[in-house]
């Protein structure tokens, strides 16, 4: 913002600071206010000034706050959030980054604001750690994300919802490379008592089949359902809990045998003929699988 419109913006922030405090026999006119900060917001939107907007919706929250307005305020909060994170958004485009974080601090602390507004079980409070969660990622702060979609996923009660937040913290902890949270997550898909829609299901059990090469869990601590996927797999055994194409499923098996005897030559081989059944980020793991690390 310039100079001379960074000036405008905090004499007016300023004026309408000023009609929030008592005067001498008369009460603040809070609800006049509330409306200037909104109007202020809306004019600083319209100059693609969003942190002057999240700051002018944060002045609106507080004077919603001020008279027991809660959900007003949660919603002015919410409103001064998104700004915020636009503006984080706007400075990661254009290459900036800044070491304080200031626009990102904001958000995040706008929508924890938001939060403490809502029931713990309110599905409101989910979509905001939703939204949360997946700004970060798109920020490539995976590991702060992660631990709103574990908040969110505690608050989630319909089951749909719940696996989709599962199968996105599964996809987190595997690009972090936390391989041995995100098999227990995938386990944690596969045995839910819901069923798990195919097209989700395959992805996630591929995963888990890739997730366990590489961390190679004791036998004693994997799950049974976990056991019982290498057996179909190796046995060939026709299953609604393993609903894959045939000619993955050869791969999978020859990926398992030439890791099994610690054949490198051969599992580069199979890895190569593989990838073109694999998401992305499994080809990302099958390339981790392949390493000379983790075929010693």
């Amino acid at each position: 913002m310039s100079t001379d419109l960074n000036a405008s913006f905090n004499e007016q922030y300023m004026n309408i600071n000023t009609k929030m405090k008592k005067r001498f026999m008369r009460k603040p006119n809070i609800f006049e206010a509330t409306n200037e900060f909104i109007a202020l917001a809306i004019q600083c939107e319209h100059s693609d000034q969003p942190a002057f907007a999240g700051h002018a919706y944060v002045g609106a929250a507080k004077c919603e706050a001020s008279v027991g307005h809660f959900l007003s305020e949660a919603e002015n909060f919410l409103a001064a959030a998104r700004q915020f994170m636009k503006a984080e958004k706007k400075l990661k485009s254009l290459k900036f980054y800044s070491g304080d974080r200031e626009n990102l601090e904001a958000a995040i602390g706008c929508f924890i604001q938001a939060l403490t507004k809502y029931p713990e079980k309110s599905p409101i409070r989910t979509s905001i750690l939703m939204e949360l969660a997946n700004d970060l990622t798109e920020l490539n702060h995976k590991m702060e994300a992660a631990s709103y979609y574990e908040q969110a996923i505690e608050t989630v009660t319909e089951s749909t919802l719940r696996i989709m937040c599962l199968r996105n913290l599964l996809n987190l902890r595997v690009d972090c490379k936390k391989y041995d949270i995100a098999l227990e997550i995938a386990n944690k898909i596969c045995d839910y008592s819901v069923k798990v829609p195919e097209e989700v299901l395959a992805e996630v059990q591929v995963t888990r089949i890739l997730l366990t090469l590489l961390v190679k869990p004791p036998e004693d601590s994997k799950p049974p359902s976990l056991k019982q996927l290498f057996i179909d797999l190796m046995n060939d055994n026709e299953t609604d809990t393993l609903p894959l194409n045939t000619d993955l499923r050869l791969k999978l098996q020859s990926l398992i045998l030439c890791q099994t005897t610690g054949d490198t030559h051969s599992i580069i081989s199979v890895a190569a003929d593989t990838k073109q059944f694999l998401t992305m980020q499994q080809v990302e793991l099958l390339h981790t699988l392949t390493s000379d690390d983790k075929l010693l």
